[in-house]
């Protein structure tokens, strides 16, 4: 196989891939750079683990996440209902656009007390989006419970896109979106 010419962001948006579909644990380096047209060792040069290749696609994701979707909850030229929609959506979609499951949700079953290095990420990716979530439901409710909401959908909405996979039905997810719409008012 000819060595090819890759990013570091281009294997991160590979390796997303192949995680979703088959997992932390049961995902190797030579499955990572096959998925990437690399040698092995070319993959080695990128990332010196397979750790590490986890941790900076988490850390791209949290950013990603910082950057373009949470601020959704901020944006006041929008109705609270319109920034939750909008925010809902995006998460929505990236929980199920590809195959597999939600990478943050099935990381953090798989590898919270296994891997401590990925526990920091993940809780700041969670708290980060409970805190976008409270942002909107602050508006209409009291600081205690819109904590509260934030976290009750977050819980939901994994839950929904874990149901969602396993019965091959988007349904689950749209009833959790409709469900937190509800809770806003």
């Amino acid at each position: 196989m000819p060595v090819q010419k890759i990013t570091k962001e281009e294997i991160l948006l590979k390796a997303s891939d192949v995680f979703r579909v088959k997992g932390y644990h049961n995902t190797s380096m030579q499955d990572l750079a096959e998925a990437c047209g690399l040698l092995k060792g070319s993959l080695y040069y990128h990332f010196p683990s397979k750790e590490m290749l986890m941790k900076d696609l988490l850390l791209s994701i949290h950013k990603y996440l910082v950057e373009r979707v949470f601020p959704i909850a901020n944006d006041e030229s929008l109705t609270p209902e319109i920034r939750m929609e909008k925010l809902l959506k995006k998460m929505g979609k990236l929980l199920l656009e590809k195959e597999g499951g939600c990478l943050i949700g099935n990381t953090t079953l798989e590898t919270v007390g296994v891997v401590p290095e990925f526990q920091v990420v993940l809780r700041a990716i969670m708290d980060d989006w409970t805190t976008a979530l409270q942002t909107i439901f602050v508006i209409r409710k009291s600081p205690e419970l819109s904590f509260r909401l934030a976290q009750q959908t977050i819980m939901e909405f994994e839950g929904a896109a874990m149901f969602s996979k396993l019965y091959n039905e988007q349904q689950f997810l749209f009833d959790a979106f409709a469900r937190t719409m509800v809770k806003l008012n």
